[in-house]
């Protein structure tokens, strides 16, 4: 099927909010999960009607050239049908998010290693946004990358996402709290963690000297299990500096190590 203008035109007013809602985030995220569409979008829905209206809505996207599966199909867990696929934008989607975002990415071309990057990218958005709708917190700002990066000098600090959260306190002060957060699998794509100490320690001393009147973000580190949160610790206690920069924690405790910040 050839996508032209036309086309696009007779498309637009047939996607619902909620449809370009998806465009928007599977374009930002560049690939998520069906079960991660599921969590955001259709939260709303019985439990009975959950996964059909999942189905539904991505099976129409998909078939309009909005969304396209890609990779393979995982086969068994507690998840199926299209819940269990990975997406990205496809042709049309492309298009669309070009004309409904000021920042839209690159197409997504399959890469093996980048996969569980931006899937665990994607999960702390996904996370955070559950989260929230218990009304503690609001997700104030989310960038994933490029946009969350930041520029000094002749060098680019890179994290994996920049987080604004603000939160109601059981009193009813409000305050917001920002962070960089390192997603660290333990088999980690590109820079290695340990790289990414020194460059932030560095762009802290930017900061200061550039804005000395702004609080710098909190530094997360997040990792998969405990004997990986250990020597992450270990890495950072090395250099007194870091101490007050940095906290690492759990992939599984993002809402309880950001919160308690």
């Amino acid at each position: 099927m050839s996508i032209t203008n036309r086309y696009l035109n007779q498309l637009g007013p047939q996607l619902t909010e909620r449809d370009l809602a998806i465009i928007r985030d599977v374009g930002r995220f560049k690939l998520m999960s069906g079960g991660q569409l599921e969590r955001l979008y259709f939260a709303d829905c019985s439990d009975t009607s959950r996964a059909r209206n999942r189905q539904a809505v991505l099976r129409r996207l998909t078939g309009h050239r909005v969304l396209a599966r890609v990779g393979q199909r995982r086969v068994g867990g507690a998840q199926r049908g299209s819940a269990s696929y990975l997406y990205t934008l496809d042709v049309a989607g492309q298009h669309l998010a070009q004309s409904t975002s000021s920042r839209p990415r690159r197409p997504y071309s399959w890469y093996e290693p980048t996969v569980a990057h931006f899937l665990a990218v994607a999960e702390l958005y996904v996370t955070l946004t559950e989260a929230a709708r218990g009304g503690r917190f609001t997700v104030l700002d989310f960038q994933a990358e490029p946009y969350c990066w930041r520029s000094f000098g002749h060098r680019t600090l890179k994290p994996d996402a920049f987080v604004q959260l603000g939160v109601v306190h059981p009193d009813g002060r409000r305050r917001k709290g920002s962070f960089f957060i390192e997603v660290d699998r333990a088999n980690q794509y590109g820079a290695k963690i340990e790289t990414k100490l020194p460059q932030y320690l560095a762009y802290y001393q930017h900061h200061r000297q550039t804005w000395p009147d702004q609080s710098f973000p909190r530094v997360v580190f997040l990792a998969p299990h405990e004997q990986r949160v250990s020597y992450l610790r270990r890495l950072v206690a090395e250099r007194p500096e870091a101490q007050r920069l940095f906290t690492v924690g759990l992939l599984d405790e993002l809402v309880a190590v950001t919160l308690d910040r």
